[in-house]
């Protein structure tokens, strides 16, 4: 599937795909401006997904807009989503337009809003069921013309019962709820998306390579706990860093070739896995914070917690 942006998105790559039904689901809503939530773990495609959803929609010549809120610091986030008047604050010399208004006649997407504090969580919920908004130190209601794609890493249930999350939100965006399985559960696809992405990869680096199918093993045995972004990253670096045009096992993360342990063996923890792989990306990266947090998907701040977290500072 393509955007007309020339943009590719992820395909379906087998019969029986639990991505299937993640499709179906977009094509009946496509043509529809409903507000939409997309959740599914880290790495798994929401991004990608909400714009397959904006680019294949009536709206697909008015704007995109993408407000994280995971990496925008709380003070923040409310004069960026909503905008600001003059003299609203010390520093606000000028009127500002918020992400909200930017997106009018497009798709606003509203990145990990689970991470929103409360307080804000009450003002989006006047968004979605009004579609209108105030600027801050604004009088004027402002009228929302975009649809709302909301995208969320944990479960917004979850979030609701540990009331880090507004019920009365969570009910307003659970209208249409899409799912997006992670990439453990898409066993049959994992070695068709490789022989994808590395594709793309070629087009970006004019490169001309191809998987060994011995990969197809390491794929199959290894758990993906970052997904299709930790695959894509791992083909990447392997793109670049190896001595030949064919990616072998021997290329890839040594994690991934660790044999599957046997029945009555205790498996490590999702925690194991995941200091094991931050240590691996430090050491591929000679240390470099910055360039280990853009592979690993996430943000510094957040690899500097992981990091001290796991002893590894």
């Amino acid at each position: 599937m393509s955007s007309d942006n020339g943009q590719t998105y992820p395909l379906v790559f087998s019969a029986d795909s639990a991505m299937i039904a993640v499709y179906r689901t977009l094509e009946k809503i496509r043509e529809n401006p409903t507000t939409v939530l997309i959740e599914g773990e880290s790495g798994t495609g929401k991004d990608a997904l909400a714009q397959w959803l904006h680019y294949n929609s009536p709206r697909r010549d008015g704007p995109f807009i993408k407000i994280d809120f995971s990496s925008l610091p709380q003070d923040l986030v409310e004069s960026e989503l909503f905008g600001f008047e003059r003299g609203a604050f010390t520093g606000a010399v000028a009127s500002k337009a918020g992400k909200l208004d930017l997106a009018h006649g497009g798709t606003a997407v509203l990145d990990e809003i689970a991470s929103v504090d409360l307080s804000i969580q009450a003002k989006l919920l006047h968004v979605v069921e009004a579609k209108q908004f105030y600027r801050l130190g604004g009088t004027k209601s402002i009228e929302l013309d975009a649809r709302i794609v909301a995208l969320s890493s944990v479960p917004l249930a979850k979030a609701v019962e540990r009331q880090i999350f507004r019920q009365d939100l969570f009910f307003r965006l659970n209208l249409i709820t899409i799912r997006v399985p992670p990439l453990r559960e898409r066993g049959n696809e994992i070695f068709p998306m490789a022989e994808f992405l590395l594709m793309q990869l070629e087009r970006k680096y004019k490169t001309n390579s191809k998987l060994h199918p011995d990969c197809r093993k390491a794929f199959e045995q290894y758990e993906f706990p970052g997904n299709i972004r930790e695959l894509r990253n791992a083909l990447e670096r392997a793109m670049l860093m190896g001595p030949g045009q064919e990616i072998t096992p021997a290329a890839l993360p040594s994690l991934w070739s660790a044999s599957r342990p046997s029945p009555g063996t205790k498996m490590p923890s999702l925690q194991d896995v995941e200091r094991n792989y931050i240590i691996e990306v430090l050491q591929q990266t000679r240390g470099k914070k910055v360039k280990a947090a853009r592979i690993l998907g996430i943000s510094r701040k957040t690899l500097l917690e992981k990091r001290k977290k796991y002893g590894l500072e």
